[in-house]
């Protein structure tokens, strides 16, 4: 799925488009992935279910219906839109990519593809002139996650701004860059209602 920094790019263009100003929506837009910190499955976090015995997606649909009471609370709002986007990663990259490759070959497009999102940092952050925000975490009462660890993802969110410049220059593995801004822009369309 999206990296951190993809993750906040989109909820900072979403915010920009829906005239949110809550640093809690950009919290709520990377909050699933606090689920390495917390070592719990990502399963639970990012609302995964079974389509067949080999795809899964996203059950955003089924977050809103959980949490129907929430989704005018920025936190929750920015959640359900990562499980969306994440949806849209899973199936326009992540299954056409790497998904159906047969071992080693799987492992080797997988360490790629995170070697890839390091280098897309920069280029993204400059691309879309995105500044770090310093995220304050909110007490916030969730099933999936556990607030108290977002500090750390938080922390590594900012160093990945820090780094930004390390590796952006170096050439991409297994992504493409017009293809990662497509599959972006096209998540926050899909948020946003509209299609292409």
């Amino acid at each position: 799925m999206g990296s951190r920094v993809m993750h906040y790019c989109i909820s900072t263009l979403l915010a920009r488009e829906l005239g949110i100003d809550d640093d809690q929506f950009l919290l709520g837009g990377i909050a699933p992935d606090v689920h390495k910190y917390m070592n719990a499955p990502k399963k639970e976090s990012h609302f995964i279910i079974l389509q067949t015995d080999s795809e899964f997606a996203c059950d955003y649909r089924g977050f809103c219906q959980k949490y129907e009471h929430h989704m005018k609370d920025p936190f929750f709002l920015g959640y359900y839109y990562h499980l969306i986007s994440d949806d849209i990663w899973v199936k326009e990259i992540y299954y056409k990519k790497i998904k159906w490759l047969p071992q080693p070959e799987k492992k080797k497009a997988q360490e790629q593809y995170y070697r890839d999102f390091r280098r897309l940092n920069g280029r993204l952050i400059d691309h879309y002139a995105l500044v770090w925000k310093p995220l304050e975490t909110e007490a916030v009462r969730i099933d999936e996650i556990d607030y108290t660890y977002l500090p750390e993802l938080i922390g590594d969110l900012r160093s990945d701004f820090a780094l930004k410049d390390e590796t952006k220059d170096e050439a991409l593995e297994m992504l493409r860059f017009d293809e990662v801004i497509d599959v972006l822009e096209r998540s926050v369309k899909a948020r946003l209602g509209e299609t292409d």
